[in-house]
């Protein structure tokens, strides 16, 4: 039986799901950033300002649509920043609206609010909620329960560069997806690519996804990691569903044409790779290099037996990466 789980006969469209305007510390509004990606191939952003939500879905046309979001930080100090105290440990999540006008920020907290610029407050809608925030795994997995419940999906976003190690990370339950690369940390020469956090939350036994974004506040943090979304349309139902159900991959460069499991074997087709691997929650893993200098290649790889899941990793030449969400195998019966 075969099961298809990138399909090529729908459309992939190019997403930034982590971005940041001049409603808060970004240099770009959300009309030159549409204008800046859309020159680049992009189809979607998600706007994540800090600490509220702003809906610009105004902004969105047939061939560009707007993902109504926010970023919320929780810290360890609340009273400090991260500018100033080096070593302290913060949880960054993104929320993402299945709403495009749910505007709502069910986890707003006045402590974080300084990161709202005047500009914007006359979109705001609060409605007195002041969510009191706390570090720590039990309560980073109720504000994300909360977000669930009132309708966003939610990304833990670059994990390395809050500091947080195994120890914190492993607690959080509930997360939509993973950041496995943000463009604008490496651009700052902090972190770069890291899958380990991604493993770990999985082999933890969350059926989480990943991600690879921008996290873009200028022009020169921007167009380096991204998201392509496996859907018919390109209008807002379409794409929450194709994000809920895991349709999409994430890359810096190679490019993934399909995927599908049949007969006990995977495989999966790319361009711009040298090669593929597949990882598993086990040692059990495998490499098959291009060797056949065709441009479109296609990889067969075996379905080894008590796996608990697969995910597949693509690398070209210069060490730049596309990775697939890990798929179940008690879903492929």
């Amino acid at each position: 039986m075969k099961k298809i789980l990138l399909d090529e006969n729908k459309n992939y469209y190019k997403a930034n799901l982590h971005c940041h305007s001049t409603y808060s510390d970004g240099k770009m509004s959300v009309s030159e950033l549409k204008e800046h990606y859309m020159r680049a191939g992009y189809s979607v952003i998600a706007f994540s300002d800090h600490e509220h939500i702003v809906d610009n879905s105004s902004l969105s046309d047939e061939n560009f649509l707007a993902i109504t979001a926010a970023e919320v930080a929780i810290k360890e100090a609340e009273n400090s920043t991260t500018r100033r105290n080096l070593v302290m440990k913060v949880c960054h999540l993104n929320l993402l609206s299945r709403d495009p006008h749910n505007t709502l920020l069910p986890v707003y907290s006045s402590v974080y609010d300084h990161f709202i610029n005047e500009n914007v407050t006359d979109k705001l809608n609060l409605s007195g909620i002041d969510y009191k925030r706390e570090y720590s795994g039990k309560g980073i997995s109720e504000l994300i329960k909360t977000a669930n419940e009132a309708g966003f999906l939610v990304t833990y976003n670059h994990p390395r560069w809050s500091l947080e190690t195994a120890q914190e990370y492993m607690g959080y339950k509930g997360l939509f997806a993973v950041e496995v690369y943000n463009h604008g940390c490496a651009v700052d020469g902090m972190y770069e690519y890291d899958i380990n956090v991604y493993d770990d939350i999985l082999r933890g036994g969350e059926r989480v996804a990943c991600v690879m974004t921008d996290d873009n506040h200028k022009p020169e943090d921007t167009l380096g990691g991204y998201t392509v979304i496996n859907s018919d349309k390109l209008d807002y139902e379409s794409i929450i569903r194709a994000l809920e159900e895991h349709n999409f991959y994430c890359s810096q460069a190679p490019v993934i044409h399909s995927l599908y499991v049949e007969d006990g074997y995977a495989f999966i087709t790319f361009s711009g790779g040298v090669y593929a691997t597949m990882s598993t929650d086990t040692r059990k893993c495998m490499k098959i290099e291009n060797t056949s200098g065709e441009v479109r290649f296609t990889a067969k790889f075996p379905i080894f037996e008590g796996v608990k899941y697969i995910r597949f990793d693509v690398v070209d030449g210069q060490g730049r990466r596309a990775n697939t969400n890990a798929y179940f195998t008690d879903s492929f019966n």
